[in-house]
């Protein structure tokens, strides 16, 4: 049910939100540099004649580093809290900044991609494990949705924005100041990393790092052997898959091909979805979830998620108006957040305290390969209806792409018997006989 108006925007007056909100700006951070390619690589390309597979060789090494690190940010996250670690990582994000100042060549491009992933590789869990800590797990939905809101802003600021920044003062100056901010916030989470509420549980543990690749493991094994733990696992790949190939990569082009449009109306109609995953998971966001009723809402929020997938479909099919096709991204983007803050709340209730930072890790290590997999087979699926143009793509390969994307959400879906519908807390969570 919905909270009162003054217990809502009272949730801002908690005395953890300032730093709550801090690492959630860190995650703006790191969607920001995650898409910041698509504005920097081609020009660079173009100035330094590079081929395009160097390009994507160069792009892909962040998305290896930083799903490397995710279940080792997690180990770091429960061992010293996640507002010290993040602070470490945007020092190196500030470090990766200052590599595109300097002459830039193909190596210093790959090696900015790859302390790049390194850098901003904690943020994502630091926030949840943050969360869960911080704030009654009912107020979950409240600021996952804020979470959700700012990162995905990065998604935006890091195209237009970015690109008319990068044209006015010239990409050394624009990095520049980014290395700035990241040094400030790098420094204010340092001083204010006393105020973690789980620096109080991890300074009195006895776990040292040489735990780490233990621990890592161990988490993997808790995700893959539990029936309720592998079903959330299934759902939040199905969904961080199907959300990079249409935003990450074929979104904006499969409007062009598909709605005939230019290619400034294609993004601009088609990065509507960035817009929904902001305002989706803001509109929830005095609602409640108990224990008892999170299995039934993610049943919910999953099954209108895959539906709303084959609407997108049926309106591309039907030669529909291209603002009907943003309209259904605007919502397909909404349901997407939803989605995944449900899911990650069922994440939550499950994983016992003191593992939560290497079982959130390891769990979006395992989603970040499956998005590089859906990628790259999203492509292959397109290369089979090519034309005679090389680098062109048809309007059938792009549909056949988000078809199986969309045939794939729904089979997601047989998650739903071994997730059941008791409630999620770390005491129901047994391994599968």
């Amino acid at each position: 049910m919905k909270t009162s108006r003054s217990t809502y925007w009272s949730l801002f007056s908690d005395p953890l939100f300032p730093l709550f909100f801090l690492l959630t700006v860190s995650f703006f951070m790191t969607i920001f540099f995650r898409v910041s390619a698509s504005v920097i690589m081609p020009v660079e390309a173009e100035r330094l004649g590079i081929s395009a597979s160097l390009v994507g060789f160069i792009s892909s090494v962040h998305f290896y580093t930083y799903a490397l690190m995710q279940p080792v940010s997690g180990v770091l996250h429960d061992r010293y809290g996640p507002v010290r670690v993040v602070a470490w990582g945007l020092a190196l994000t500030a470090a990766s900044c200052l590599l595109m100042t300097i002459v830039r060549t193909p190596f210093t491009l790959g090696v900015w991609r790859l302390v790049s992933g390194l850098g901003v590789s904690p943020m994502y869990s630091a926030t949840l494990v943050f969360m869960a800590f911080a704030f009654p797990h009912e107020r979950y939905a409240f600021y996952a949705g804020i979470n959700f809101a700012v990162s995905n802003l990065g998604a935006m600021v890091s195209v237009a924005p970015l690109g008319f920044a990068v044209d006015r003062f010239g990409i050394g100056s624009v990095f520049a100041v980014l290395a700035v901010v990241s040094l400030v916030m790098a420094a204010t989470l340092a001083l204010k990393a006393k105020e973690d509420p789980l620096r109080a549980i991890s300074r009195g543990g006895s776990r040292s790092l040489s735990t780490l690749v233990s621990g890592i493991w161990n988490a993997i094994l808790f995700v893959v052997r539990n029936r309720r733990m592998r079903a959330l696992m299934i759902l939040w790949a199905a969904s961080a898959s199907s959300l990079v190939v249409f935003q990450g990569l074929w979104g904006a082009v499969w409007f062009e091909v598909a709605f005939k449009v230019s290619a400034a109306s294609a993004r601009f109609w088609s990065s509507l979805i960035s817009v929904g995953m902001m305002v989706g998971p803001l509109l929830i966001g005095g609602v409640v979830i108990t224990p008892e009723r999170l299995p039934v809402v993610i049943r919910k929020a999953i099954s209108l998620n895959s539906v709303v997938w084959f609407v997108l479909l049926g309106v591309v099919y039907l030669a529909c108006p291209v603002w009907a096709g943003g309209v259904a991204a605007l919502v397909l983007g909404a349901v997407t957040g939803l989605r995944g803050i449900f899911v990650l709340a069922g994440v939550t209730a499950l994983v016992p305290p003191g593992e939560k930072g290497v079982v959130f890790g390891a769990m979006n290590m395992l989603a970040v390969f499956a998005t590089i997999v859906a990628q790259w087979g999203s492509g292959v699926i397109i290369d089979l209806f090519p034309t005679a143009r090389p680098g062109v793509y048809t309007e059938e390969g792009y549909f056949a792409a988000f078809l199986l994307v969309a045939l794939s959400l729904a089979l997601s879906m047989l998650a739903f018997r071994p997730l059941g519908l008791e409630p999620l807390r770390p005491g129901d969570s047994e391994p599968a006989p």
